[in-house]
């Protein structure tokens, strides 16, 4: 047992797991610095109904792209296990599929959403301004729905082939155009929540062109052959196994966003001026889970390559090797919101009411990095080895058993403040996911169950 220790610790793959997780993690921070932006200009050339109208408006926004992230998550999974195993057909075969189900949920989204943003509002928000402007943000943001989920399968292409820095490239320069609009639109024109959509919208059908052009320059001659076959029985068969694999991920995401939106919806119902303050401090959030999600990417790569390689030692070696950055990364955010408060509200909103109620809850975010590290790290792991209905269950376990069971025992006893009891749950919520799924990784490793999703990387 000693010396299958040494063994497992002796060499670990730190420095390939930096060379994945650092244009990753520089990708990742680029996604909420679009937030970040919006909110800093709606903060300081707007007001607060505004500002809690994209916070409305962009809780629906990320559902369709979190609820709907299993094209990118999922793509990796199947192609990296696939391509580890030397099945390069099969890989190019699952991104035809994910192709597939981009374009047809895309489109789906775009004929969908007159119906459907409306009755979303109706629970989202109370009658009035914000909700009305939350809507036109919606809608304007949605008209984008299809290049937002093809970029997604892109991504997961260059993930799945342990590629993290074209990754880096498309979302760069999503972002630079992003915010140079946003700039434009809001700062210059005035057009408010409005303009912050205008510019996403844009800047998303821009990145979809970028993320092909990268891939087709990447791809060998011969996967660009596959890629124009869109016929033969692959193709028509393996959807019932990979649907599967995706419909966790789906549940999964669905309870999370679900515990994201009550949040919002909870804190709209407190005040105007606590919505806008937890639009602020979720930016925060963002920034820290993006930055930690770096080192998850790296696992989801090398797990995922190592499970089709079907090397176990490896692909615990490779996770190994994410752990310790990972944990350290939010313990580096959380000594840097202990030392910058005041400096980082300041640079998002000038208005005293919501300055002083993000002061309030400040301090639940300083140790939220740090709670929420194992979280993220197991995510990727899961995902690469593509046992996706352990973290449906364990997400299940922490919303049902922890954030709703401590939210009402914060309300109904504790009682000190509205606010207070949300962020204290949501603390909990993100700290008992990586709990559950360390006991997870722990009975999987124990039961010698890492391979037995490995059939769906062959469909």
């Amino acid at each position: 047992m000693s010396s299958s220790r040494t063994e497992l610790l002796r060499g670990l793959p730190h420095r390939h797991a930096f060379s994945l997780a650092w244009p990753a993690i520089v990708a990742n921070v680029t996604v909420p610095l679009v937030g970040l932006v919006d909110t800093a200009m709606l903060g300081h050339f707007s007001d607060a109904t505004h500002l809690g109208a994209v916070a409305i408006g962009g809780t629906v926004i990320g559902a369709v792209g979190w609820l709907l992230n299993f094209l990118r998550t999922g793509t990796t999974s199947v192609v990296g296990r696939a391509l580890g195993g030397g099945r390069i057909a099969d890989a190019v075969t699952h991104l035809q599929r994910s192709v597939l189900m981009a374009v047809g949920l895309g489109g789906a989204i775009v004929a969908l959403q007159w119906v459907a943003i409306p009755l979303l509002m109706g629970v989202l928000a109370p009658a009035g301004d914000v909700r009305d402007l939350a809507s036109g943000y919606a809608l304007i943001r949605l008209l984008a729905a299809p290049a937002t989920l093809l970029t997604l399968v892109a991504n997961g292409w260059f993930v799945g082939a342990g590629d993290t820095r074209r990754p880096l490239a498309v979302v760069a320069t999503v972002n630079a155009l992003n915010i140079g609009l946003d700039v434009a639109f809001v700062a210059g024109l005035g057009w408010g929540s409005a303009g912050a959509a205008a510019a996403s919208a844009i800047a998303e059908w821009a990145g979809v062109v970028v993320a092909a052009l990268l891939w087709w320059r990447a791809a060998p001659a011969s996967v660009r052959a596959a890629v124009r076959t869109w016929r033969g029985k692959g193709l028509r068969a393996g959807w019932g196994r990979v649907v599967s694999l995706n419909g966790w991920l789906f549940g999964r995401t669905a309870v999370l966003y679900m515990v994201l939106t009550f949040v919002t919806a909870y804190a709209a119902r407190v005040g105007e001026d606590v919505l806008a303050a937890t639009s602020v401090l979720m930016q925060f959030m963002l920034l820290a889970s993006y930055a930690q999600d770096g080192y998850a990417h790296a696992a989801e790569a090398m797990s995922s390559r190592e499970i089709g390689r079907r090397d176990i030692v490896g692909f615990h070696r490779a996770n190994l090797a994410a752990a310790l950055p990972a944990v350290a990364i939010g313990a580096v955010f959380t000594l840097l919101y202990l030392a910058a408060r005041d400096p980082l509200i300041a640079v998002m909103t000038d208005l005293p009411a919501v300055s002083a109620s993000a002061r309030e809850y400040f301090p639940w975010v300083i140790v939220l990095p740090l709670f929420s590290s194992l979280a993220y790290l197991f995510d990727g792991v899961f995902l690469g080895s593509g046992h996706t209905r352990a973290m449906f269950v364990t997400m299940v376990l922490s919303a049902v058993v922890v954030f709703f069971p401590v939210l009402a025992i914060g309300a109904l006893w504790i009682g000190d403040d509205r606010g207070h009891d949300l962020w204290r749950a949501f603390l909990l919520f993100n700290g008992a996911r990586g709990l559950f799924l360390a006991l997870a990784y722990w009975r999987t490793t124990v039961r010698g169950g890492w391979l037995e999703n490995e059939a769906v990387a062959s469909t």
